[in-house]
């Protein structure tokens, strides 16, 4: 068994080098074009992420679209993934210039306000729209930050990836590192930390609404938040008819501290978790509907 496994994983690792090259020698224009291409033979090879996809795109938007609609919605995710991992490595090494022709953003005042206090900002996101661009489009903004993620299993594509998500002003940690060091870089160094919670992982969490259903929800960032008193926002990036990007970053989140700790980090999560949900039906051809999101039931857990 150990031989095809290994045979498996050179192969993902030079497709991974494939795409690494591409990305970042093709011209724009082709890449998106090549890369949108290659979403779409994903989408048409049967597989059980597409199944998934139709399946979860049913289950939240069914009532209010047709069998068709669902497909076509289907199709564009697998789609726009191809033209994001494009975007995602071409960005890393564009020019201020290019960069900031190609993506926009809403009112930054509010984060920079909070960052200026030197005591850090918590910043929540999701798989949505080009996520991966997240990390420099701060960095440029003057913003230094760090996020968190798992470790890959194949060590040379983990290499890849850590090297992708790291730059001057940005850092990447793997999840199982010391969790002192997420408080050392929020509080004492006064960095911004960004993290994706919109997906059911192996991580702290608890069960709160999203898309109108329980779905177990990551909690840690925001119980540092609660704990620490940090500023914390919402954001998220969605691709434009023009190909190019807005990021958009919600007011502060007014947390309540009821006296029930346990009470106000569910309160807390389903105030993220209701922008995130928003900004997925806004543009629900941009979120990753293959996703298992809502594979743990609230009574299996006995969470809540």
């Amino acid at each position: 068994m150990r031989a095809p496994r290994k045979l498996k994983n050179d192969f993902y690792y030079l497709l991974a080098r494939v795409v690494y090259w591409l990305g970042n020698r093709l011209p724009r224009g082709i890449g998106l074009s090549l890369f949108g291409i290659f979403g779409f033979v994903g989408w048409l090879v049967p597989s059980r992420e597409k199944r998934r996809a139709i399946e979860h795109l049913t289950l939240i938007l069914g009532a209010r679209l047709t069998a068709r609609e669902i497909r076509r919605t289907a199709r564009a995710v697998f789609v726009n993934l191809g033209k994001n991992l494009f975007d995602a490595l071409h960005l890393l090494g564009a020019s201020d210039a290019e960069f900031d022709r190609l993506v926009s953003h809403t009112d930054l005042s509010a984060v920079r306000a909070a960052y200026s206090l030197g005591h850090g900002v918590v910043l929540i996101t999701g798989h949505i729209g080009c996520f991966e661009m997240l990390l420099p489009f701060f960095a440029r903004k003057g913003i230094r930050h760090f996020a968190v993620g798992r470790r890959v299993y194949d060590s040379r594509i983990d290499e890849m990836i850590i090297s992708a998500r790291n730059g001057a002003d940005f850092e990447y940690l793997h999840r199982t590192d010391n969790p002192r060091a997420i408080i050392r870089r929020l509080i004492d160094e006064g960095k911004a930390f960004g993290v994706l919670v919109d997906q059911d992982t192996s991580v702290d969490g608890v069960f709160a609404d999203f898309l109108g259903r329980p779905a177990y929800s990551p909690s840690g960032p925001l119980r540092i938040a609660l704990r620490y008193d940090i500023p914390t926002f919402v954001m998220f990036t969605a691709r434009q008819p023009d190909n190019t990007h807005r990021v958009f970053i919600s007011d502060r989140l007014v947390f309540e501290k009821s006296g029930d700790p346990g009470a106000d980090l569910v309160r807390a999560v389903e105030q993220a978790n209701a922008i995130l949900s928003d900004a997925i039906l806004a543009y629900p051809e941009q979120w990753v509907w293959m996703h298992r999101r809502w594979r743990r039931r609230p009574e299996q857990a006995g969470d809540r």
